[in-house]
């Protein structure tokens, strides 16, 4: 193989029998059980993307305020109008420009925006970069650490500056994707293995901080900005939605059972309910060395 060209995604097996593309009425925002009055939420990378959907799910949920921070003030505060529209309760949208690659703008934007709203309940770490597709052997080693610097720094930056803001019994939702636990797919080596390393350092920063309801998440194949005009991946058929009202559901009462846990956002949620004990007591929808658990 010598090139990259039309990336094919191929069939995923799921956990759940019934497979979701689009929102349905289990993990919708207005859903009375899914209810987020009261709570803060600050998203990264809010200003497209699944991050602006997911803050407009939690704005249609009733959230007390619903934050987002991005480097792009144009995307900021287009973003905030949609949030605003979105919704017909009072809740408070907020914005704040930061490069999530340099910690202490991150820190000033969280610690103005809990001076505003008060401390953060539901935290999701949504911003990253999706770099160019390429074969290992190949492929420029600046471009390919880049990516470490856009999801494994900012990532860091974003949860060290949330932890200390973090109001009672906070929730942070981790953005991540498939291709960081599936078997190898040529073409994808610097996103797969800097999500990869994303994923085991927030697996980390949930075992040190057990208070903390962690879950990660693959949204889905999402044909969104991060992928850029010339995005020549096959096979998207998911709406950003989707996994924007999966976020809900995962912040609410009904996924405590999830907790520690990575789940997609196609799976079916009355099915998941239904093993609920059996997920929570064991290690599945946990990442590990098949045949050896530990």
């Amino acid at each position: 193989m010598d090139n990259t060209d039309n990336l094919v995604i191929p069939k995923w097996v799921s956990f759940t029998k019934e497979w979701h593309t689009k929102p349905y009425p289990d993990i919708s925002p207005s859903r009375s059980g899914l209810s987020a009055a009261g709570k803060n939420v600050v998203i990264t990378g809010g200003g497209t993307g699944i991050g602006k959907a997911v803050a407009i799910a939690f704005a249609q949920a009733g959230a007390n305020s619903v934050s987002i921070l991005g480097r792009r003030l144009d995307r900021l505060k287009s973003s905030v109008i949609a949030i605003s529209a979105a919704t017909q309760s009072n809740t408070q949208v907020l914005y704040r420009k930061a490069d999530l690659t340099e910690h202490a703008q991150v820190q000033d934007a969280l610690a103005s925006i809990t001076s505003a709203v008060g401390k953060v309940d539901i935290f999701v770490n949504n911003a990253g970069a999706l770099p160019p597709p390429g074969l290992v052997a190949k492929y420029n080693a600046t471009t390919f650490m880049g990516a470490f610097e856009m999801n494994v720094l900012t990532s860091l930056n974003a949860i060290q500056a949330f932890i200390p803001l973090a109001g009672a019994d906070p929730i942070l939702l981790n953005i991540s994707t498939n291709l960081a636990h599936v078997r190898p797919m040529a073409g994808m080596p610097a996103y797969a293995a800097s999500k990869a390393a994303q994923l085991k350092m927030v697996e980390h920063f949930a075992v040190e901080n057990p208070e903390l309801h962690v879950v990660s998440l693959q949204p889905g194949v999402i044909a969104t900005e991060i992928a850029g005009p010339d995005s020549n991946v096959q096979g998207q058929d998911e709406v950003v939605e989707l996994p924007a009202h999966f976020c809900v559901w995962l912040a609410s009462s009904e996924a405590k059972f999830l907790k520690g846990k990575f789940v997609w956002a196609n799976w079916d949620v009355p099915e998941l309910l239904q093993r609920a004990e059996e997920i929570r007591d064991s290690r599945l929808l946990t990442i590990g060395l098949a045949g050896v658990a530990m």
